[in-house]
């Protein structure tokens, strides 16, 4: 070193340091307001659903959200044609996605009631989510769009909320860890700019599979005779072993559907959670109560279709495409039970209000 060259002292150190975080924080900032809503940039598979829901805001009035299961297993014209004529008459669509988490499907939510319409008619407004689906996403997908996009700050905090005293403290930690650097990498636009400057198509053949026939976002699957035939022998290994153990309900379960409510344009929307079958449920599953109460007193009723011992017809190989999502077949015949099951509560609790009035 020169004797005229000079070690910067620390207080230049903390300075630039200080001018480095100070400046990357308001392009971050003013980038975050260039982009205004993260939720519509391009993200596989949620981008095509909300493609289908500005399409299809004006013909429906409910939504079921969550993951793959359903996606796959929920058949929107089979859910409504039993309750067509009830005062829980609607028509629905299938929000659900591909890998789809708690996270995800809050944000769907809030986005499907910013886009409710009352309908003209006597017709419910439901909004149905998947009480067991995962609180984020695998982590695979941490530093993808589909997660980086969505984990604002609200976000963050309802996850933090997903946990209870029976949950251990490595679950917990890694829960809230991967939302605290989603949140991070939220924060810091990690791929927003130049998906906000060329953004990839959505799939339009999977636009057109999910639409037609009027699915209304069913992604239906073929079943597999190989498959079943391995199915069916791990279910024969496992009968005898069901047990039913204390569900999983956290304060953000409770906490989610007031957040809902209060952001709802529309009155009286009613909310409704449900579980969805698997076939490893013959070996075991959780043993919900019929409904909940949240803190602002929302009676929300819980639809355990995950039940081998209360639906044993669901447990048959022949209506699954593998052991978590149904074929078509399957998904009709769970969704009109389901429907049926949630007009048995609506006929023991008092009728959904009606939407809008």
């Amino acid at each position: 070193m020169l004797a005229s060259e000079k070690e910067p002292s620390w207080r230049e150190i903390i300075k630039a340091v200080s001018l480095f975080i100070f400046g990357f924080l308001l392009v971050a900032s003013l980038l975050h307001i260039a982009i205004r809503d993260p939720l519509y940039l391009h993200a596989d598979m949620r981008s095509e659903k909300l493609v289908m829901l500005k399409r299809l805001k004006s013909q429906v009035s409910s939504a079921v959200f969550g993951s793959s299961h359903v996606h796959n297993g929920f058949d929107p014209r089979a859910f409504d044609r039993v309750l067509a004529g009830s005062p829980a008459q609607t028509r629905t669509v299938n929000l659900a996605i591909m890998g789809g988490s708690q996270s995800e499907q809050r944000s769907m939510a809030l986005e499907f009631l910013r886009n409710l319409q009352a309908p003209p008619d006597n017709t419910a407004c439901l909004v149905i989510l998947e009480l067991n689906a995962g609180a984020n996403f695998q982590n695979a997908h941490l530093v993808h769009p589909r997660s980086i996009n969505i984990y604002d700050w609200p976000t963050v905090r309802f996850i933090s909320r997903l946990k209870n005293t029976d949950m251990g403290f490595t679950q917990q930690a890694g829960r809230i860890g991967f939302a605290f650097i989603a949140g991070i990498l939220h924060y810091a636009n990690v791929g927003m700019l130049s998906d906000k400057i060329i953004a990839p198509p959505v799939d339009a053949a999977m636009m057109e599979h999910d639409t037609e026939e009027d699915r209304r976002g069913e992604d239906v699957l073929a079943y597999d005779p190989q498959t079943g035939a391995e199915e069916s022998k791990m279910m024969a290994q496992e009968q005898g072993q069901f047990k039913l153990n204390a569900p999983e309900m956290y304060p953000g379960n409770y906490e989610l559907i007031d957040e809902l409510a209060a952001s709802s344009p529309v009155s009286n929307v009613s909310f409704v959670y449900f579980v969805y079958p698997k076939l490893t449920d013959v070996s075991g599953t959780f043993n919900y109560p019929s409904e909940i109460v949240t803190p602002r007193g929302h009676t929300v009723p819980i639809i355990d279709l995950a039940r081998p011992d209360r639906f044993p017809s669901f447990y048959q190989t022949k209506f699954w495409h593998d052991e978590a999502h149904l074929d078509e077949q399957g998904a009709a015949r769970v969704s009109e039970v389901f429907a049926q099951q949630l007009m048995a509560w609506y006929t023991a609790h008092g009728a959904p209000q009606r939407c809008g009035g």
